[in-house]
């Protein structure tokens, strides 16, 4: 299994607009880094509601999955669509996958199709709050691998 790293972030703009009756919905916004080879993705956590709100037709199958894990059942739980992203170019694009997090638990589960970047695995993890928290640091990291010994992944 790929070494990974969620980091995830409380979203300052949380239930703000961004045009009439547009409103940010994501609790936490994070970032998935995957290494052998190096790729980046993004994940916006939301309720259930707003995320299957924003389901696409190719992405019904994964709303029926959560429903059929009863995954809409945990009060807690909140659920992101997975981009791409470049950071060279900063390019955002839709990939096949999704995330859910429970934060009362922490438990994270990711799961990432995307054949173009050689990306087609899943992850359950285990969420660890960090102790230094505010603007621009995580408030919860998942991973798999040893990151006060290990490389940094590219930031």
């Amino acid at each position: 299994m790929r070494e990974i790293a969620i980091r995830g972030f409380v979203n300052d703009k949380f239930n703000t607009t961004f045009g009439k009756g547009l409103f940010r919905r994501a609790v936490f916004n994070g970032s998935v880094e995957i290494k052998d080879p190096y790729t980046k993705y993004l994940v916006d956590y939301m309720c259930l509601l707003d995320w299957e709100n924003k389901a696409k037709p190719n992405q019904l199958p994964h709303v029926q999955t959560v429903f059929s894990e009863q995954l809409d059942k945990a009060p807690d739980a909140l659920f992101s669509w997975v981009q791409h992203y470049d950071p060279v170019t900063k390019a955002k694009g839709s990939v096949d996958g999704f995330s859910v997090y429970l934060p009362n638990s922490r438990d994270l589960y990711l799961m990432v199709n995307d054949p173009e970047r050689g990306v087609q695995e899943e992850w359950t993890l285990q969420a660890h709050g960090c102790r230094s928290t505010g603007q621009g640091k995580p408030v919860f990291i998942a991973t798999n691998m040893d990151l006060s010994n290990s490389l940094k992944l590219a930031a």
